[in-house]
């Protein structure tokens, strides 16, 4: 054994230092009436580099906006000194089922002498169980019970979730349900800031350096022009945006957010990937969702996996809506070089180990349930999901599919990233060459020193890709017989030559009899 002594550990990330280059720039965008305390109507959009910015903003997991529901007990009788009440709760466990929460115990003391004075004594020791969390207060004989934080809708909608049991002659019944809309009842409304700060956690989980837009406005959205308001507020620099809607999946919304991107991209403020994550509680075969394979929205990726053993899951009861795993996947993207698949075994471990260890589709369904043949038809439905391998340990996403035929060119959201970056690289670099002189030889076909000056203007970015691994080759070429006099238009032909993703791997292995 060492001497004893003070030992120091460093800690990193502390300061929210933000990665080099603008690519891990990413933007996420919800729906709600109420702002937080750091957002108005007339400031929708704030950027920040860490979990800590969004809860300074406002955004926290201290579920103050929640309505805790509340239920009620009515004593008939205080029976004799000694006699005891139970009061138990059953809550959700992550990953399906619930456990029993003891809220109080109480035994009649010679004090209690009415119904009245008994249900004093119970909320107060409802109230002195601090572990539990629930609160209480008491009126006449009754006992009204709150739930404590976190727990939404879920006691709503439980079947019998509150319990009481009785020894010797106290006796008493369950007066008013958990929800019911008849006073003391109350219903639970579930927290909207609680889901904000899971996917703004989550994705600094997995990108801590990474740099986070983040864009509250009154929903629900029509046209998407969200997506637009928030880009123009970062000045273009938003690369990526995840989209979080509490609302009912309808796939017709990629068709808006894509025609979005369209016109950022003619405004030369390219969005190259927009993830797409919405209510999916009440499919019940995810089989059933339409495939993506046929739509024409190849900037858009639709999530449809959740957290299932962890804070993620918890969410899901309390709020009966799909979470998701959208943060961690935003997360991912900005992690990601523009060229690299986020479904790359040796650096994409979306699992914590606890959170997005075990895993769920966003219809509560837990993934270790779901047969290989389901996972087949939702992969070449082209969703993005968490998945597990055999033999190494952690969670995968199966691909970086984009909603778009798997013949396009931009089927994968590395390939929108990777033109996208060069595309803004080589308008960087040329911009100074808009309405420029060109030279002409006496034939009217452009100059060699024209060509060659355009060409190597066009050309830093690209070679910087080139050196970065985020392309593998391309050429710039410039048809020198073009009649830029009587058109006044120049065209650049620019040809990229991609780095591949080993979406398979087959390994041809044998007997032989001699190598």
């Amino acid at each position: 054994m060492a001497l004893n002594d003070i030992s120091f550990v460093k800690g990193a990330g502390g300061l929210g230092r933000a990665l080099p280059g603008e690519d891990h720039y990413s933007g996420m965008l919800f729906f709600n009436s109420t702002y937080p305390s750091g957002f108005s109507a007339s400031a929708q959009v704030k950027a920040i580099t860490s979990l800590a910015a969004a809860e300074a903003l406002g955004i926290t997991n201290d579920f103050s906006d929640e309505t805790k529901a509340a239920a009620a007990i009515t004593l008939t009788a205080v029976g004799s000194n000694g006699d005891t009440i139970t009061i138990s709760i059953a809550e959700p466990l992550p990953a399906g089922g619930t456990k029993s929460v003891v809220v109080a115990t109480y035994a009649k003391t010679s004090a209690d002498t009415t119904p009245a004075l008994l249900a004093t004594s119970i909320a107060a020791a409802i109230n002195g169980n601090t572990t539990a969390g629930y609160t209480a207060s008491a009126a006449a004989a009754v006992v009204t019970i709150t739930a404590r934080p976190g727990l939404g809708i879920y006691l709503n909608t439980a079947t019998t979730p509150l319990s009481i049991t009785f020894t010797g002659t106290m006796a008493g019944n369950i007066s008013t349900l958990f929800g019911s809309a008849v006073l003391p009842g109350v219903l639970g409304v579930a927290s909207k800031k609680a889901p904000m700060h899971y996917h703004i956690s989550e994705f600094f989980r997995v990108a801590p350096q990474g740099i986070l837009y983040v864009g509250i406005f009154p929903g629900p959205p029509t046209t998407y022009a969200e997506l637009a308001t928030m880009q123009n507020y970062a000045e273009g620099k938003i690369r990526q945006f995840g989209v979080y809607r509490d609302t009912t999946y309808t796939v017709g919304e990629l068709t808006s957010i894509q025609a979005v991107c369209a016109a950022l991209d003619a405004e030369h403020k390219p969005v190259s990937s927009v993830l797409y994550a919405a209510d999916m509680k009440a499919v019940t075969d995810l089989t059933t969702l339409s495939s993506l394979a046929t739509r024409a929205d190849s900037k858009c990726s639709v999530v449809i996996s959740q957290d299932g053993g962890g804070r993620g899951a918890m969410l899901y009861h309390a709020t009966g809506k799909s979470i998701t795993n959208l943060g961690a996947a935003l997360g991912a993207v900005a992690l990601a070089k523009v060229s690299e698949s986020i479904a790359w075994i040796n650096k994409f471990n979306i699992s914590s180990g606890i959170e997005c260890e075990t895993l769920a589709f966003a219809n509560g369904k837990q993934y270790s349930t779901v047969d290989s043949n389901t996972l087949n038809v939702l992969n070449n439905y082209r969703y993005m999901f968490l998945r597990k391998f055999v033999g190494i340990s952690g969670s995968y996403f199966n691909d970086s599919h984009t909603a778009v035929t798997p013949a396009s060119d931009y089927a994968y959201v590395e390939n929108n990233r990777t033109i996208d970056k060069a595309i803004r690289g080589v308008y960087a670099t040329l911009l100074p060459d808009l309405n420029g002189p060109l030279v002409m030889n006496n034939d009217g076909t452009l100059n060699d020193n024209t060509i060659a000056a355009l060409q190597a203007d066009a050309r830093p970015n690209l070679d910087q890709m080139v050196r970065d691994g985020e392309i593998s080759a391309y050429a710039v070429t410039i048809d020198p017989a073009q009649n830029v006099l009587s058109t006044s238009k120049l065209v650049i032909a620019i040809k990229l030559v991609g780095v591949g993703v080993a979406r398979n791997i087959t390994v041809n292995i044998g007997y032989t009899i001699s190598l």
